[in-house]
């Protein structure tokens, strides 16, 4: 981990629109009058467009202190990807928030505020696959499709209540795809039906598939799950939920720093979902970029 501090005086606020709630909006306005209380001038976008035009302008002109992504994970992977110079700040409005949830924000703008004043940056990794950063995780298998199907039914706001059909779908009826692996640190080729690439520990419904996982180690951490049924993938989630013996023969894990995954058989393609966000379809390449991503934090 490598700690440093950033100096500006402007503050750049992206909102997505979909998400957040009432109380995401009013947080959203605490947010902005704590950080003029602090002597902070505030920018707020929900428009990327006018944001991106808005910086590229202050280029040299205005000290930025940082972005804030005001939405979910999928914000905040897409500020980095836009702008991967500049420090980013979370204030979690999204369904998941897996990455401030590790980092220990609440959906606070009065503490949002402080951690900004305080000027603390952390450095992780981030992942770059087929071309764009990913900052939490990579996978193919069941959890892409409902991504995918989740994504194509969206409406508006997406909460939890969105994925329970999709899931219950991809868990319960057809065949599963099988993957190939290939990882730097790895001369065996693998396969599997679920391969997920992880930057961080903590997962969509809090289950445990990286719990080592450490986000500035310089390394992702590969999990493949070996088995071909939907309902005996179903029977290996509620385990891992549960706490439940895990055979030793019904998945791989390793660390790599570059991941390489193609889909084997079926004859039809395969996406791939990143940070919960459509990825599109394999071949998938992916590597680790250590300490390429800034976010300001309390330590």
């Amino acid at each position: 981990m490598t700690v440093g501090g950033v100096s500006g005086s402007w503050v750049v606020v992206q909102r997505n629109p979909l998400s957040g709630s009432g109380r995401g909006v009013r947080e959203l306005i605490r947010l902005v009058w704590a950080l003029r209380r602090r002597g902070f001038r505030v920018r707020l976008f929900s428009d990327r467009v006018r944001m991106d035009a808005w910086l590229r302008a202050a280029a040299g002109a205005r000290e930025v202190r940082c972005i804030v992504a005001a939405g979910g994970d999928g914000t905040v992977a897409d500020l980095v990807n836009r702008h991967p110079g500049i420090a980013v700040a979370v204030l979690p409005l999204g369904t998941e928030n897996l990455l401030a949830r590790y980092l220990g924000f609440r959906r606070s703008g009065e503490d949002l505020a402080e951690v900004i004043a305080g000027g603390r940056v952390r450095r992780l990794d981030s992942a770059v696959c087929n071309g764009r950063r990913a900052l939490l995780m990579v996978s193919c298998g069941p959890d892409a499709d409902v991504v995918a199907e989740v994504h194509r039914r969206r409406r508006g706001h997406i909460s939890r209540l969105s994925y329970v059909v999709p899931v219950l779908r991809a868990l319960l009826w057809g065949g599963l795809r099988r993957f190939e692996v290939t990882a730097s640190e790895q001369s065996q080729l693998r396969s599997g039906s679920h391969v997920i690439i992880s930057n961080v520990p903590r997962y969509g419904f809090k289950l445990p598939f990286a719990p080592r996982a450490e986000p500035d180690d310089g390394l992702l951490d590969v999990r493949i799950y070996h088995g071909s049924g939907r309902p005996g993938m179903l029977w290996h989630v509620l385990r891992l939920k549960l706490g439940l013996p895990i055979g030793a023969g019904e998945v791989t894990v390793f660390r790599a720093r570059a991941v390489s995954v193609r889909v084997v058989d079926g004859g039809c393609p395969a996406d791939f979902q990143f940070d919960g966000d459509p990825g599109g379809q394999l071949p998938l390449q992916v590597r680790v970029e250590p300490g390429s991503l800034s976010l300001l934090t309390r330590a």
